[in-house]
């Protein structure tokens, strides 16, 4: 399927079809969804089944679900980072952690938070993720500081740092730099700050919101990235030309990342990125 053709599928769903179909109150089967939602659901479930069955070497397996959504298998755990999606509860007995780089509805649930904490998993994020609501006030808990800090879960090494979402929501949202067997993958979240973003080496996987303030290709002149994902295109709880930027948008970042000596990749929902 095209982009195009998936462009024109997601345009016609408006921000209250996705938000009834994102909270379970819709009631609608498959056969009724609005083509986009349907396929949304589609692009999860193989997600899942494929993490579920892939057997990882060295590297990573990776995959995009929705927005700046990731579920990555290692050889030894399996994690999401900023998994939005309403069968994401599902998931969560079989993940092993989750990311969360900040406190906003389009980067997790809080049924998905609420799976995670009844079922003992550690998440790592910006806000208390163990007792605040997804809407609550952003504040530092789970043992989380706001300096710079390093989390080990089997073969994986979490980095984290700070940056600013906008030029009110400071040190809103986290950075995660994630390492494993040297493979790099670089979640930058909704940052819009560059100058806040400093992983330790170049990174093998960028995830990007190319549209929250900060130049992207300025972005691979710093980092150096082997590849960058350009994220957060059509986010369904905003109407059409209000921060729902379209895959259009994200073929003009991705020659901003090329011109700047960077490879691209304009993701669509469940594809394999590593």
């Amino acid at each position: 399927m095209s982009h195009e053709s998936v462009q024109s599928e997601i345009d016609l769903v408006t921000p209250a079809e996705y938000v009834a179909h994102r909270d379970g109150l819709d009631g609608a089967s498959a056969g009724k969804l609005p083509a986009a939602l349907a396929r949304y659901d589609v692009a999860f479930a193989r997600v899942a089944r494929e993490a579920e069955s892939t057997v990882v070497a060295d590297r990573p397996a990776v995959w995009y679900v929705y927005n700046m959504g990731l579920v990555v298998k290692t050889q030894k755990v399996l994690f999401s980072v900023d998994l939005c999606h309403r069968d994401a509860p599902k998931l969560a007995p079989k993940l092993d952690f989750a990311l969360i780089t900040h406190n906003h509805d389009d980067h997790c649930t809080q049924p998905f938070l609420e799976r995670l904490n009844g079922t003992g998993k550690t998440v790592v994020s910006n806000f208390d993720a163990n007792g605040g609501a997804l809407r609550a006030k952003s504040r530092f808990g789970g043992g989380y500081t706001r300096a710079a800090k390093t989390f080990s879960f089997a073969d994986v090494s979490v980095k984290t740092s700070l940056s600013d979402h906008n030029g009110y929501l400071v040190d809103f949202t986290t950075a995660f730099e994630i390492e494993v067997n040297g493979f790099r993958v670089y979640h930058t979240g909704d940052s819009g700050n560059l100058a806040k973003l400093n992983p330790s080496a170049p990174p093998d996987l960028w995830i990007v919101h190319p549209y929250c303030g900060l130049a992207v290709a300025d972005g691979v002149r710093k980092f150096r990235p082997k590849k960058t994902a350009l994220a957060h295109l059509n986010e369904l709880g905003h109407a059409r030309n209000r921060w729902r930027w379209t895959y259009a948008d994200g073929f003009r970042a991705a020659e901003q990342v090329r011109a700047a000596g960077g490879d691209a990749v304009v993701p669509l929902w469940g594809d394999r990125l590593v």
